[in-house]
């Protein structure tokens, strides 16, 4: 009976010690993938940046609706979503008054202050100012404008 009870105890050891290297082993798997997402978002953002500095002609308009809504999607899943709540919303709002005809011209009119903004979000994401200014172009643009 000792020798069974002995051999239970040391089965349940080894299992203990590999279970603790798998969880060890999981947790750097899940911050590497963090890390990732969140350079993919920091990329993205650089791309609005990038689109928002071009002359605005129809393809470089499409490409920073396509910009805008690559960041807006990808947002959510970042770690600095969790410490700027408005982060997705303010980008997929944006996307919104971007894509909208009758808001359109009204949110290129501000694109000096949007490139500010990008500009802010690309050296530190999670900044609140930021994400109150995009919200504030939005709504002065299509959220709360009125149709002409």
């Amino acid at each position: 009976m000792k020798k069974i009870s002995t051999y239970i105890i040391v089965l349940l050891t080894l299992s203990l010690i590999i279970l603790g290297f798998k969880f060890v082993e999981s947790q750097n798997q899940r911050k590497e993938l963090q890390n990732s997402i969140d350079n993919s978002f920091r990329y993205e953002i650089s791309n609005v940046l990038h689109s928002f500095s071009m002359v605005v002609n129809d393809y470089t308009y499409r490409s920073m609706i396509s910009s805008v809504s690559n960041a807006a999607a990808i947002s959510e899943l970042t770690s600095f979503e969790k410490l700027n709540d408005d982060l997705d919303i303010s980008l997929n709002q944006l996307y919104i008054s971007l894509r909208e005809e009758r808001s359109k011209d009204k949110v290129l009119s501000r694109i000096e202050e949007l490139r500010e903004i990008f500009s802010m979000l690309v050296r530190d994401p999670i900044n609140h100012e930021a994400t109150d200014r995009i919200f504030q172009i939005t709504n002065d643009t299509f959220f709360n404008a009125k149709e002409e």
